[in-house]
């Protein structure tokens, strides 16, 4: 409990200093909703489904704070493979600032998610992804119902070729992300991406 006050005043000072220090503007609102889908579901190295999953999330953001849900389902049918998250964040400039409840409701979602056990909270504090600095690091530990506090960090470049857009990331943790508990490299790899502007001709 005293880690997760210590957590709180940091951050609660952090947003006051840089609510003063910023611009007189109308922060402009904007809302996003979708869906992915996925052939697996594979979160920092640790496979979470063995069948495709449906992946909806809706985000709220308004200048530099972020609020958001995401949700896995898998298509398989294992209840083990479900997922639902809340999330918030708060940025500015190249630091971030974010808390994520993952939730596992494995009793069905109307029992499950209401029980806390099914719960893990973590706060995270990120650096980069700017134009000035885009290289990207990042660092979460696990603040409730993870007796070990397991922490994960994560660093990634972003690049692009021929328009595609990619991502050369590493990711290592302790604890919960690994098999002997052990600080070690559990995740890393390449993310490409590329939006297409379809057109249409008469």
């Amino acid at each position: 409990m005293k880690t997760i006050t210590k957590i709180i005043v940091v951050l609660v000072a952090i947003l006051s200093f840089s609510n003063m220090n910023a611009q007189d503007e109308t922060p402009k609102a904007t809302f996003d909703i979708g869906v992915d889908f996925a052939s697996r579901y594979v979160w920092r190295g640790l496979e979470f489904s063995d069948s495709p999953v449906l992946q909806p999330y809706a985000e709220f953001a308004t200048g530099n704070f972020t609020l958001g849900i995401w949700a896995s389902y898998e298509t398989g049918g294992q209840v083990v493979g479900q997922e639902f998250d809340f999330y918030a964040g708060y940025s500015f400039g190249a630091v971030s600032l974010g808390f994520t409840d993952y939730s596992f409701p494995v009793d069905g979602f109307s029992d499950g998610y209401f029980q806390m056990k099914n719960h893990i909270g973590e706060a995270t504090i990120s650096f980069g992804g700017v134009e000035t600095f885009p290289l990207t690091a990042m660092c979460g530990v696990n603040v409730y119902n993870d007796d070990e506090n397991s922490i994960y960090a994560e660093l990634g470049y972003p690049f692009s070729i021929g328009g595609t857009q990619l991502s050369a990331f590493v990711g290592a943790g302790n604890e919960m992300y690994t098999t002997d508990t052990d600080f070690t490299v559990t995740n890393f790899g390449i993310s490409a991406s590329k939006d297409i502007n379809p057109s249409c001709s008469q």
